[in-house]
């Protein structure tokens, strides 16, 4: 009997070693031991960056910021005393490459979080990806659906959509420019997003798309498409992606239509530099989610992030004077921020505190302008996790690019079309 106890003490105790071994813990090792060593273990940020392909110079701006961010939070103190792992691969702006990488960024990189890619049909096809492997991510894309019918609690997004923008500039442009539109978009699913987002809102503010012409991407001649618009219309909105925007802006001009206000989609100036065009650029209306000019939004905390990244007064990378997209900087920077505050304040400690991590966002969706948050007050609507922010209407003048009218965040915000949460 004696000897049936001890064995039965034994097995007791070896349980329980085996126990605490499967948490994580040596035997002996104490709960304080073990919280020292996860908090020296880095968090993982997976970057699905689109760095070639059609997308490749938004895509070297977002990883230029992303990674001076992690680099300057790790210099600060991390995120709740861990560092900032980024591991970044490249989806080629394709649909199936972008998709299959995510995968393996997930399982096989093991990230806690992933930064989005910017293209529509990746980001669209990544948030089911996100959602089944229990992952959050911060997507990069413009397309409403990412947030919209597509939208699901893994993902947020820091990022301007197309109906926020067409419903923050919409309104001005029909009232400065003309009643009567048409629309010349890039004919996949960022460019047909764009094309209904700013037909609605053009129509909502007492005017008309009379007419849409879509455009494949990577179009070598676009004067066939081009010289379809109708010459009567007042205004020409242009969605177009690559080096389709500096192809197609001449052309306008070679059907005689140069005289027509040209308003570009958020964001488009930075595609490609627009003021190496010279004067045949003057005149050009833009919109984006941030001033191109540090004298036209200085404060503090936009000088330190225009300095870590690396970008001059002027919008231009530091060195070399590459055009930056100022649009893509400052959410790739904040997505960041909303991960670190997000972290410490729901105490997340791995991906099995996810669920914690959203409610925390979804119960705090304001973010003060900060350090961390540097482009101005942002809120993130509980509803959609869709974001939204000041917006700016800009213009190239006498080969600079000039704020001409801010635009509170307020106006933006347009009716949630899903709702995740109870709110």
């Amino acid at each position: 009997m004696a000897d049936q106890s001890i064995s039965k003490v034994r097995r007791k105790l070896l349980g329980g070693a085996l126990a605490v071994t499967g948490s994580g813990l040596m035997p002996g090792a104490s709960l304080l031991s073990h919280a020292a060593f996860a908090a020296e273990q880095p968090i993982k940020i997976g970057h699905q960056c689109d760095l070639t392909g059609a997308l490749a110079s938004t895509g070297y701006w977002r990883k230029k910021a992303t990674d001076a961010c992690a680099q300057w939070i790790n210099q600060n103190g991390g995120i709740a005393g861990r560092q900032i792992q980024v591991v970044t691969i490249d989806t080629e702006s394709k649909v199936d490459v972008g998709v299959s990488r995510l995968r393996q960024l997930i399982q096989e990189q093991n990230v806690d979080f992933v930064i989005g890619s910017q293209h529509g049909g990746v980001s669209v096809a990544s948030n089911a990806v996100v959602r089944e492997l229990n992952a959050i991510c911060l997507s990069m894309s413009r397309t409403d659906s990412v947030t919209g019918e597509g939208a699901t609690p893994n993902v947020f997004r820091l990022m301007v959509d197309n109906s926020l923008t067409a419903k923050a500039a919409g309104k001005w442009a029909v009232e400065n420019t003309g009643k009567r539109w048409a629309v010349i978009y890039a004919d996949y699913i960022w460019g047909q997003s764009h094309r209904d987002a700013w037909s609605k809102q053009v129509e909502v503010s007492g005017g008309k798309v009379v007419q849409a012409i879509p455009m494949p991407v990577n179009t070598p001649d676009p004067l066939p498409y081009v010289g379809k618009l109708d010459r009567s219309v007042d205004a020409i909105f242009v969605a177009l992606l690559g080096p389709d925007v500096p192809r197609t802006l001449p052309a306008l001009r070679q059907v005689g239509l140069g005289s027509k206000p040209i308003v570009t989609a958020d964001a488009l100036f930075g595609v490609f530099d627009i003021l190496g065009m010279g004067s045949a650029a003057n005149g050009l209306w833009g919109m984006d989610s941030a001033p191109w000019e540090l004298a036209d939004k200085d404060t503090p905390h936009v000088r330190n992030m225009r300095k870590i990244i690396g970008v001059d007064e002027m919008g231009r990378e530091l060195g070399t004077k590459r055009a930056c997209m100022v649009g893509d900087v400052w959410p790739a920077w904040e997505n960041l921020g909303f991960i670190k505050q997000n972290v410490e304040g729901s105490r997340w400690k791995s991906r099995s505190d996810n669920g914690a991590f959203i409610k925390h966002a979804e119960a705090n969706p304001k973010y003060a302008e900060s350090a961390f948050f540097p482009q101005g007050e942002l809120f993130v609507r509980p509803e959609d996790h869709q974001a939204f922010c000041d917006y700016y209407i800009l213009r190239v003048e006498d080969r600079r690019l000039r704020t001409k009218k801010r635009i509170a965040k307020e106006d933006g915000i347009y009716p949630p079309t899903v709702k995740l949460n109870a709110v």
